[in-house]
Formats: structure tokens, sequence, C-alpha cells
């Protein structure tokens, strides 16, 4: 039996190769860029488990500045700038009178400006004046303790047998310190008279919310509250206005009511008007100016505000 035979038959049956273990390399682990990264990590978790076991608790704090205005009171200032100017503005032409003068400026007066004054009314001149009306219309504070005070002043002038009246506009610094003492540091300086305002109200009309029976019956109402609004007394006028109001007690003869203008709102009515009345004490015809807010309860109009 020959070799191949006996293969067949499994005598001599070859054994498979046993196979090699592969060969498993480490990398990595001991490169530089790794422990760097190992150390990074560990030191990163370090710091922050430091931070939060040492964190200090912040709150963030919103500042609120409080200005407070401070009111300054001119009633003074008015005051000392009228004593002075009836004062600067008033002389004889007497020596005595003149000296006299002079030293009741004194007091008003820084030092310069009272060298400054010294000679600014002469004893050889013929006008005597008086003062009999000063206006202080603008008080004004410039720097530090210091106020521009604008003011007029009206003076009887005196000159022989001429008389005349002069009125005169200026305007002086004053200082007042802590204390409230005052002095004049600026002498008194031209300046023109404040003007009246030129403007024109727009005319008023009324629109067509409210019918004409509406307003002939508000137009008989109000005929009857200002014919006894002069005279009446708060029990009285609860009857016409809501709530009540004060009683003026005077002396009015009610005439007419002048140009009424009626507007309906959304549960009211508005009418701007005007009351003539003739005040019996001096005859004079007084024309009082109102707009006023109605309405209707139970039948009946209230006035619910404008008195």
């Amino acid at each position: 039996m020959n070799k191949d035979q006996n293969q067949k038959k499994g005598w001599f049956k070859k054994q498979p190769a046993v196979p090699k273990p592969p060969k498993i390399r480490h990398r990595g682990l001991r490169r530089p860029v790794t422990l760097l990264c190992w150390a990074v990590l560990i030191g990163s978790t370090s710091f922050g488990v430091y931070k939060n076991m040492t964190a200090i608790d912040t709150h963030t704090v919103h500042e609120v500045q409080v200005i407070k205005t401070k009111v300054i009171d001119t009633h003074a200032l008015a005051t000392f700038t009228t004593d002075f100017a009836k004062l600067y503005y008033s002389w004889q032409p007497s020596h005595e009178a003149l000296d006299q003068r002079q030293k009741a400026l004194q007091p008003y007066l820084v030092e310069q400006l009272q060298s400054l004054n010294a000679d600014t009314v002469r004893s050889d001149i013929s006008t005597t004046a008086t003062v009999s009306e000063v206006k202080v219309w603008e008080v004004s504070k410039t720097v530090k303790d210091t106020f521009r005070v604008l003011f007029t002043v009206k003076q009887y002038l005196t000159k022989g047998k001429d008389k005349k009246s002069v009125t005169s506009t200026y305007t002086i610094n004053v200082m007042q310190n802590d204390n409230g003492d005052m002095v004049v540091t600026k002498n008194p300086t031209v300046a023109a008279e404040p003007a009246t305002a030129r403007i024109k109200l727009p005319d008023t009309q009324s629109d067509n919310t409210v019918a004409s029976t509406t307003a002939d019956d508000v137009t008989k109402f109000l005929k009857t509250f200002f014919a006894l609004y002069p005279k009446s007394d708060r029990n009285e006028l609860k009857y016409y206005v809501k709530n009540g109001t004060r009683p003026i007690e005077r002396n009015l003869k009610f005439v007419e009511l002048l140009d009424p203008v009626f507007k309906k709102t959304k549960n009211s009515l508005t009418v701007t008007l005007s009351v003539k009345y003739l005040d019996t004490d001096n005859d004079m015809s007084q024309v009082s100016q109102y707009t006023l807010t109605l309405s209707k309860q139970s039948n009946n109009w209230f006035i619910t505000d404008g008195i």
C-alpha cells in the first residue's frame, strides 16, 4: 500500500499548522504629546475644583442715583432788591439829603460800588426823585451764591414846575451767603423791559355730536345755576354740582351766558362758555370763563368738574 492510499484511509493524516498569536504593540501611552494632554486635563480639573472650593459669592449691585432738586426761595432776594431800588432811585438835591442817602446805601453795596456811586447824584441838580413802584420780573442764578435780578422802577420826577413819571428797567447782581446775608455786586445796568406776548387763541366751535334739544336743555340748566351761584350756600350748590362746592358769596347779578360751546365726550358733556355778571358793589361788569363737565343722572344735569 503506497503512501497516497494510506492518506486516503486516514492513517497518516496531516495536522493543520497552529496559528501564531498576533503581536500587540503598545503605542501612545508614553509619547510626549499624550503625556502633555494628560497633564493639561489633570491640571484643569484640579484648578476647577480649587476655584469651586474657594469661590467668593458675588452679587451685581445696581446703583441708583437720586437727584434732589433744590428749590430756591427768591422772596428774600425780591424784597432786598425792592428796598434797594426805592433807596437808590430816590433823592433830593441837597448836601444833607444826599449824604444820608449815601450812608443808607452802604449796607447794600460792596465797597467798590460805594466808591463808584459816590457822585451819581450831585447836589447842584434841580431834580427831585421819588419811587412809587418797583416790580421784580425775574431772579435767576448765575454762579454760586450770585443771582441776577431783573426789575422795573417807576419814578416821579420833579424839576421846578415840571412833573413827570418815568419807568425804567435794570438788572443787578446780588450775592447771598449761607446765612442769607445779601449784597449788590453789580451796579444797576439798563435792560429791556419784558414785553407782553402777542398770541391769538384758536376759535372753539360746537361740533355736531350734541343735539340742539340737549344744548337747549343744558343752557337752561346753566342759566339757573349761575343765577343762584353767587348767593347760594354749600347745601344749595349740592343740587347743581356733584359733591358740592365752596360758595363764593359775592354781590353779583347774573346777566347772560356768552358763546357756549358744546362737545360730547364718552360719558359726559363739555361746555366752554363765559358768564357775564354785574358787580353791584362797584358797578363793573364781570366776565368769568369756565370749562365745565356735565353728566345726566335721573333726568337731572349735574356739574362734575370745572367749578
